[in-house]
């Protein structure tokens, strides 16, 4: 279908609109037609910014990350920068989790490159090793995932229909947690960062090792 000529909408309000759509009435609701609908044109005139519905979802989820998408500019080290834009995607999927299964195919959408190369380049420039590069921003933005979405289903878990406790030790478990969601994320991010440090030092060692045997 051809691109009208003049654009009817600008994209940021396409793209403010179809988060607004996947946030309260799901991700399967969004679609060309729906999005038209919700802008009052014609669906024909989205396609002035978007070739199709992957386009859109990839542009929603960089809206929804935008604050977590790249480094921060001051002069934290990379331990204090990198856990919190992971802290902050965790946030952002928090507020958004119609966007996670989005998150968990980035890489067919083409979501992230040139953020994911931002972050490189600021640690590599900062002296992490290149080999732990890659595990460090997989593992920490795993992280970020899986604390977002053990925090959004544990909402209501504890309870029935009639709002009864139904695991009374475990509701007083959470109730006397001796630290915060947010908290236990710092705890397991730092710890994270110090394991998979310690576990590519040693590799590099035992790899500098066996070359060294059989030279």
């Amino acid at each position: 279908m051809a691109r009208p000529k003049v654009p009817l909408i600008s994209r940021r309000k396409a793209l403010e609109t179809a988060l607004e759509i996947v946030d309260t009435e799901g991700l399967d609701a969004l679609s060309i037609r729906r999005l038209g609908e919700a802008l009052n044109v014609n669906g024909a005139s989205l396609y002035h910014h978007f070739r199709n519905k992957d386009e859109i979802l990839a542009g929603v989820t960089r809206l929804a990350l935008a604050d977590a998408a790249t480094p921060p500019t001051g002069n934290e080290n990379w331990r204090v920068w990198l856990t919190l834009s992971a802290y902050r995607i965790r946030q952002a999927l928090i507020s958004h989790p119609e966007l996670i299964p989005v998150m968990l195919r980035r890489a067919p959408l083409g979501l992230g490159l040139e953020e994911t190369e931002a972050n490189a380049k600021r640690l590599r420039a900062e002296g992490v090793p290149l080999p732990m590069i890659a595990p460090l921003m997989e593992g920490l933005e795993l992280l970020a995932i899986t604390s977002a979405l053990q925090e959004i289903g544990q909402n209501g878990l504890l309870e029935d229909e009639d709002g009864e406790t139904t695991a009374p030790v475990l509701h007083a478990a959470v109730e006397a947690r001796g630290m915060s969601s947010e908290e236990l994320f710092e705890v397991m991010a730092s710890s994270m960062i110090s394991i998979i440090e310690s576990t590519v030092q040693l590799k590099e060692t035992r790899l500098a090792a066996e070359r060294l045997a059989k030279a």
